[in-house]
């Protein structure tokens, strides 16, 4: 990653909460030349703590109170070392204890969709190692996202 981001953002299919961009290294590639399948679900894991933590205004990664329960990454175009990546998330929904995201990725080169994917979160003690609720001001941060930023509903 680095502060320098060159040229313009790509264009999401729709407006997203949140939108970071990353650079494909060297180290995410396989032997096949492309960004490994995996780099992906990780740039969706900073994609979701880089939101959460700038949403709920956290100052420490200690302050993170969910853990990840689920995710699901459709791949859509390889990415090679050195592409610059936007990646843009969303809630979609929130629960009694869990709530999910939505991610879109796009190559900032040309704008092609390189991955669709979604993640679902649980909230969690640390502290008893338990599921809790989704406290009322978590719940207003994503209820508020998601009604500046509706997902379509499938179909």
């Amino acid at each position: 990653m680095s502060d320098v981001v060159p040229g313009t953002p790509a264009k999401p299919s729709r407006p997203y909460a949140y939108r970071m961009a990353v650079q494909a290294n060297l180290r995410d590639t396989d032997a096949l030349g492309h960004v490994n399948n995996v780099v992906y679900l990780s740039w969706c894991e900073l994609a979701r703590t880089r939101y959460v933590m700038s949403r709920r205004h956290f100052t420490d990664v200690a302050q993170v109170d969910f853990i990840l329960a689920s995710a699901r990454l459709n791949w859509r175009s390889a990415v090679f070392v050195l592409e610059w990546v936007d990646v843009w998330c969303t809630p979609s929904r929130v629960g009694e204890k869990s709530w999910e995201l939505v991610y879109e990725a796009r190559a900032r080169s040309d704008g092609r969709l390189v991955l669709e994917a979604s993640s679902v979160q649980v909230q969690f003690d640390y502290g008893t190692r338990r599921p809790m609720a989704v406290s009322a001001d978590l719940r207003r941060l994503l209820e508020e996202d998601m009604a500046a930023f509706p997902v379509p509903a499938a179909g």
